[in-house]
């Protein structure tokens, strides 16, 4: 689909009609998991958010001044709904932390089975690093337009991007080594 047939779904979509909606959302789907589930790391989760998303976005189309920038406005809100779901993560780690009896209980840097070797690697980034490497590797954004929608100099953006890759890579190299 070219950029004119997606603002043209937009606009339809904007004035109700939810088939231009539907198209909207197949258009973006699979990016949206990737980048859910490489920011939330499970797809029960990645779906939940997605569902959200979807359902905030078709509620707030008619809010939306370009429709030239639905994909990443519908990021954005699906940004802030993995954003979160994170916290939930933590607050229930954090729960979880204080009724253990012993450490090795929790065994939060224990990846899940079914997780691959490049997950492994991209569960060590902090939230900063998954939020960025999620939008710009899985979701196919330029660091002009990550810069903008995380509210951050593009350098800044460029540097962390790098340093989560050598930080992945290295885990990586020491995995296989």
């Amino acid at each position: 689909m070219n950029q004119e047939e997606i603002i043209a779904h937009v606009l339809l979509a904007r004035n109700g009609d939810s088939a231009s909606f539907c198209k909207l959302y197949e258009l973006y789907y699979k990016d949206m998991y990737r980048f859910a589930y490489y920011t939330l790391g499970n797809p029960q989760d990645a779906e939940d958010v997605i569902s959200e998303t979807v359902l905030d976005a078709f509620k707030g189309i008619k809010k939306l001044k370009k429709p030239e920038k639905f994909k990443a406005w519908i990021f954005q809100i699906l940004a802030t709904k993995c954003k979160r779901q994170i916290a939930v993560y933590v607050s229930n780690r954090e729960h979880l932390k204080e009724e253990a009896d012993t450490a090795d209980m929790i065994q939060e840097d224990q990846p899940y089975a079914e997780r691959l070797d490049v997950r492994k690697a991209f569960s060590k980034l902090n939230e900063t690093e998954k939020m960025i490497v999620s939008l710009m590797v899985f979701a196919g954004y330029n660091s002009r337009e990550t810069a903008k929608m995380l509210k951050s100099p593009e350098g800044t953006i460029r540097s962390i991007k790098s340093r989560a890759l050598t930080k992945m890579s290295q885990y990586l190299k020491e995995e296989f080594a």
